[in-house]
């Protein structure tokens, strides 16, 4: 049952920030491969794109949500959220790209490993690359989840959260071990499926602990940023009820 609008911009200014970082990042990435004269971080605008897509999904979503609840729509926004769901690992995948930071240098000593700026360039370039990531899915998360808290209640809501970073991460490790991308999900359903299984036969161990590790990466990203906007707000009121 629909009982109110959602905000399809949730937070505006996170959106913009993010934003800026992502053309930052970029920026850096294009002056490192010309400095370097490599294809150093050639895959990084694609990558990001994809990890923008579940938000362009997700406003959508929201915005067909708020229209009106017909049937057409319900079954638009049914089929955009299935895209969603495909999509939604690119953007914790950029957690998972920190690994090139080490890819194009050499250690350099046991006690000095690394004394030269364009590594320490890289390894920045990485981490805020990653952070944009988490940020971006615990955004379209939120932004979802307050839909089913809408039509259900906030209790699904919060089973919606955790089921969808499950889902995520092993996304996530489906994209960075088996090489598949989202859409090869309608190309190769049984492929993708079998590699899976013999993932589970094969390295269990390695699956479950992958999985496990990004799914606690990200709900600590949520919480956090969660409880950071939830304080915000309460100041913000707090000072408004003051001034009065």
């Amino acid at each position: 049952m629909k009982t109110s609008r959602i905000n399809p911009f949730v937070n505006i200014k996170l959106l913009i920030v993010l934003l800026l970082a992502t053309v930052c990042c970029l920026v850096v990435a294009e002056l490192m491969q010309n400095k370097t004269n490599t294809n150093m971080y050639s895959f990084l605008a694609w990558d990001i794109f994809l990890a923008w897509v579940p938000i362009f999904f997700s406003i959508a979503i929201t915005f067909l949500y708020n229209s009106s609840w017909s049937l057409v729509n319900k079954l638009l926004v049914f089929i955009l959220g299935v895209g969603w769901l495909f999509f939604l690992p690119n953007a914790a995948y950029l957690f998972t790209e920190m690994i090139h930071s080490f890819r194009y240098f050499e250690r350099q000593g046991e006690e000095i490993f690394w004394d030269d700026m364009p590594f320490w360039y890289s390894l920045t370039l990485a981490f805020v690359t990653a952070l944009i990531g988490l940020i971006l899915s615990t955004y379209t998360i939120h932004q979802m989840s307050q839909l089913v808290s809408n039509v259900f209640n906030k209790y699904m809501a919060g089973l919606f959260i955790v089921i969808t970073m499950f889902l995520s991460s092993i996304g996530v490790y489906i994209g960075r071990f088996n090489r598949w991308n989202s859409w090869d999900i309608l190309d190769e359903p049984e492929l993708i499926i079998k590699e899976m299984v013999w993932d589970w036969y094969v390295r269990s161990s390695m699956l479950i602990k992958f999985v496990l590790l990004l799914f606690l990466v990200q709900l600590f990203c949520y919480l956090i940023i969660r409880t950071f906007s939830y304080n915000s707000k309460k100041e913000e009121g707090h000072g408004m009820s003051s001034s009065q």
